[in-house]
């Protein structure tokens, strides 16, 4: 997955990442958790965003930044082990395996698209607890930890 990562921030010149999901869910938060890891990295080539569970609403403050890709991060049902993540392209979203509670997922796509002219992916990460809890599981804590210092290690290498 570090490859497919690398790979659409390859031409980036400005890294938007909106981190979603409920922190009364258990991993449902881990998008949460991985925007909360990059803040103390903030700079202008990379902003990030807590969107809880309405990414939508972030959309003119994101591309106020001018972003040229944009990253949204939430717990997806993978089928696998919990912990594991991938890149999703927002042409390769199934109906139903990454939404946004209040939008279609591919609609916050478009518009980011259309109103920012920015690449825009998902990264989805397995969950193993989605109880309510404000506990993560370890698989995600750690997933977490391995998002961000990814996203942080290629931009730092590579813009």
């Amino acid at each position: 997955m570090l490859n497919k990562l690398t790979s659409f921030l390859k031409d980036a010149k400005s890294v938007v990442v909106i981190g979603m999901g409920n922190e009364l869910r258990g991993d449902d938060a881990v998008g949460l958790q991985v925007v909360r890891l990059l803040k103390p990295y903030t700079t202008n080539l990379l902003q990030v965003f807590e969107g809880h569970m309405t990414p939508e609403v972030f959309i003119s403050p994101a591309c106020a930044r001018h972003p040229t890709h944009v990253i949204i991060i939430d717990a997806v049902e993978l089928h696998t082990k919990p912990g594991v993540w991938r890149i999703i392209s927002s042409d390769e979203i199934d109906e139903g395996l990454f939404t946004t509670h209040a939008i279609p997922a591919t609609e916050v796509a478009a518009e980011f698209q259309r109103r920012c002219n920015a690449k825009v992916a998902f990264l989805g990460i397995q969950p193993k607890l989605r109880d309510v809890s404000l506990s993560q599981s370890k698989e995600c804590q750690r997933a977490a930890k391995e998002v961000a210092d990814a996203i942080y290690r290629i931009i730092l290498t590579h813009m």
